[in-house]
Formats: structure tokens, C-alpha cells, sequence
């Protein structure tokens, strides 16, 4: 099954890869990225790293019920958790993320998962936030807007879910002795359940709570920021609740199964979202293409430092998430 999915997220990078490269005219493209401030590319790999620093501190207080770590070694887990993702398709390096904090940490991994599984639901929000303030600056369909309202009851729909397994986790436990498995298979599940749902005991803190959704704010606030300096660095007439919207579009479509790194999907996203707002494709191209490479050299560039200081190889972080990913695996 899990072979059938990865062969999925490899055809749809590639189908929307081909999208995008048939339309596009690679000496012009090229001539964009020549023609880029260089001063701002330099500038955007420090702005791009300081978003993951503050992902680093808010998963410190996602994980503050389970165990006090420092922000410092959480972000070598974080960035491994990303690198992992550039190299694996489907998200797959989050496992890994999962698997390393508790190895590294003592905390269980099912419990790890759980953090970021609403970390990931705090992008959401965040995501729905800023797309709400975008609004106001920008024109958007009737369509648009009833999506984006979807989306926030979906969202907060699966937090108020979380939050009723995180405060009722006896009640909820008692449902697995009435399963009809075998019995080996009902204490695996109520384990795997027990730990993740330790995980959740953050949404029962309003303070913490308000204090991730405001640091989820300021991760994207600091993304957003990457995609204006790009535009800036094209010499494009994108301003910040542009780079903003490309962002989230981009960001929404990673939701979809995916080639290693989102490749295909950011590049067909990313010109589709930069020619609504009048961006020439060839330009919108190279800007993305640019974009995407940022990323990547960022996330390979401290992914490889984490893997120095935690003393791990890369054979063995696929050999974690092809354990991880197993049935049973958890």
C-alpha cells in the first residue's frame, strides 16, 4: 500500500512539473534569474533559517507536558524532520522527526507525533489567518472566500477533536477492549493511543495554546517575508501580502501526496499563483525556481549540520522511517 502511494506523490510531481515546464521559455526564465539582486538572496538564506529557529521554540512548548528540552537541540530534530521530508515523498520525514525526539529525548514517539500533528493544525490556522488579513488588500472571489471559511471550521473541528482525546483519554480507552481484533491487536492500539494522546495535553493550557498559535503567526509572517524578498530580488512589483498569498497557495497544495522536496508542486503552484497576480510566467518561473532552490540549500545545509551533531547517518534516518512507516512501525 505504502508503495502504491509513494508511486502516487512521484506522478503527481511529475504531472504538475510537466504542467508547468511546457509553458515556460527556459533562455528567458534564465535570463530573470541572471538578472536577480544577489544582495537579497543572501539575505533571504538568514531570514528563511530564523523561521525554523522560532519553529524550534514553539515546538519546545508543544513538547513542555512531555519533557523540558532545550529549543537549541529541538531544532536539530525539527530541520532533520525537513530534511528527511526533501529526500522522502508524502511527508515521510515527520516520522523521522518523531522517531529521533524520542530516541533523543526519552519521550514516546506516538506522543512526538502527536505534537506535530497539531503543530502541522496551528500552520492551518495560521494559514487561514493571514489569508483572512490578505483579503483586505487584496481582490479575492466569492469561491476563494467560502473555501477559506471551510477550511477554518475543518481545522478547528479537528482541534476541538484532539482536545476531547487529550481530556478524555480514559473514556476513549475503554473503546478498545470492544474492538473485534485479537487481543494483541487491541493492546497495541490502546498503547499507540495512550502515547499520542499524551501529546495532546497542550490544548488544555489556554496560555501555551495562544503563545503556539502567536509563534505559528510569526513562523509565516517570517515566510511571507522570503517570498516578498525574492520578488524584490526579481525586481518584481509583488508586495508583501502577495508574497504572502503565493505562500499560502504553495503551502495549501502541500497538503497534496508529493514528489520528494514538493518538487512539481511548488514550480506548477507557484507560477499558477504569481500569473493570477499578472507575474509573466517566464518571470514567475525563475522566481520560484529560486525559491525552491533557497529552500532546499537551507534545509540540506542545517539538515546535514543536525545529522553531525546528533551523531546520525543518513542510511539510518531511512532506516528509522522505512520502520516507522511498517505496520506496526509505531
Amino acid at each position: 500500500m505504502l508503495n502504491k502511494k509513494v508511486l502516487l506523490g512521484f506522478s503527481i510531481g511529475a504531472l504538475f512539473l510537466y504542467l508547468t515546464l511546457r509553458q515556460i521559455d527556459f533562455k528567458s526564465s534564465w535570463y530573470y534569474i541572471q538578472n536577480a539582486s544577489w544582495l537579497y538572496i543572501f539575505v533571504i538564506l538568514f531570514v528563511y533559517s530564523a523561521a525554523f529557529m522560532v519553529r524550534s521554540i514553539r515546538w519546545k512548548y508543544l513538547l513542555a507536558p512531555l519533557v523540558q528540552f532545550p529549543a537549541k537541540r529541538l531544532f536539530s530534530f525539527l530541520i532533520l524532520g525537513f530534511f528527511m521530508n526533501n529526500l522522502l515523498p508524502l511527508r515521510l520525514g515527520e516520522l523521522v522527526r518523531a522517531h529521533v525526539t524520542g530516541q533523543k529525548t526519552g519521550v514516546s514517539r506516538s506522543g512526538a507525533l502527536a505534537t506535530i500533528v497539531i503543530e502541522r493544525l496551528f500552520d492551518g490556522l495560521s494559514y487561514i489567518t493571514l489569508f483572512l488579513i490578505t483579503i483586505l488588500f487584496l481582490p479575492f472571489p466569492e469561491w476563494a472566500k467560502k473555501s477559506l471559511f471551510a477550511a477554518c471550521i475543518v481545522f478547528t473541528g479537528v482541534l476541538v477533536f484532539l482536545f476531547f482525546l487529550g481530556r478524555h483519554q480514559e473514556l476513549v480507552a475503554k473503546v478498545f477492549p470492544r474492538l473485534p481484533f485479537p487481543e494483541k491487536i487491541t493492546k497495541k492500539l490502546q498503547y499507540i493511543f495512550v502515547n499520542f494522546a499524551s501529546g495532546l495535553k497542550i490544548l488544555s493550557d489556554v496560555r501555551t495554546v495562544a503563545k503556539v498559535y502567536l509563534l505559528a503567526l510569526v513562523v509565516w509572517g517570517i515566510e511571507g517575508s522570503v517570498f516578498y524578498l525574492v520578488g524584490q530580488s526579481f525586481h518584481m512589483d509583488l508586495n508583501y501580502f502577495q508574497g504572502v498569498l503565493v505562500m499560502i497557495i504553495i503551502g495549501t497544495g502541500a497538503i497534496l501526496p508529493t514528489a520528494p522536496g514538493y518538487v512539481g508542486t511548488v514550480e506548477f503552484l507557484g507560477v499558477t499563483a504569481l500569473s493570477f497576480l499578472g507575474v509573466d510566467k517566464n518571470q514567475a518561473f525563475g522566481y520560484i525556481l529560486t525559491l525552491h532552490a533557497i529552500q532546499l540549500v537551507v534545509i540540506t545545509a542545517w539538515g546535514i549540520r543536525s545529522m553531525i551533531v546528533e551523531k546520525l547517518t543518513l542510511s539510518e534516518l531511512i532506516r528509522i522511517e522505512k520502520s516507522e512507516a511498517a505496520p506496526g512501525g509505531k
